[in-house]
């Protein structure tokens, strides 16, 4: 990066609470992009990055002093958005012109709250994993042997976002945040 005479304000997390190293790696590489894309606009004085975490979710703020003329499509070039897709996360972008910008990501933190006790597509399978479809019980068996999303579409010959479409159903129906925690669940009742 140039040499730019942008003063960084950079907030200390408010909690002590220990993350998922897949929420917190997540939440860094959003706020390093969001960042960076901050910092290539003009006339940018301020910029400000502030930490929120509490019992049920992660919050990252990005605040500039810009020319507010940034968006989530803007974002969408630094592939922000799929990367808090990825942990059932959503971003927020408040954009006033002549004021500045602020986006916001949320993270949920949230795990099951209760364990299935029969085995992983069994007939009568505990909720939430008795709720999965057939494809999702796939996806979420390879999402168990670590493969990425790419993989999975070869292996199931499906594209990519049909995949993508999957894991977000299967992370909302099992309540969790993100693959890791899925992944956990299958372990445990498998």
């Amino acid at each position: 990066m140039r040499y730019s005479p942008v003063r960084l304000e950079l907030g200390a997390p408010d909690s002590g609470r220990p993350l998922a190293a897949d929420v917190a790696h997540g939440a860094r590489a959003v706020v390093r992009a969001v960042l960076l894309t901050v910092l290539e606009q003009d006339a940018v004085g301020r910029v400000h990055v502030g930490w929120s975490v509490s019992e049920g979710e992660l919050r990252a703020t990005v605040r500039d002093d810009g020319p507010g003329e940034i968006s989530a499509c803007t974002l969408s070039s630094q592939r922000v958005d799929e990367r808090l897709a990825a942990l059932g996360g959503r971003l927020d972008v408040d954009a006033v012109p002549g004021w500045g910008t602020t986006v916001t990501a949320t993270i949920p933190l949230g795990a099951p709250e209760t364990a299935p006790t029969e085995p992983l597509g069994s007939v009568g399978a505990t909720e939430p994993l008795g709720s999965l479809g057939a494809r999702e019980l796939e996806v979420l068996r390879h999402l168990a042997r670590g493969h990425r999303n790419r993989v999975i579409a070869q292996e199931l010959h499906i594209s990519e976002s049909t995949v993508k479409f999957h894991v977000a159903n299967i992370l909302t129906k099992l309540g969790v945040a993100s693959r890791g925690e899925a992944s956990a669940l299958f372990h445990a009742v498998a």
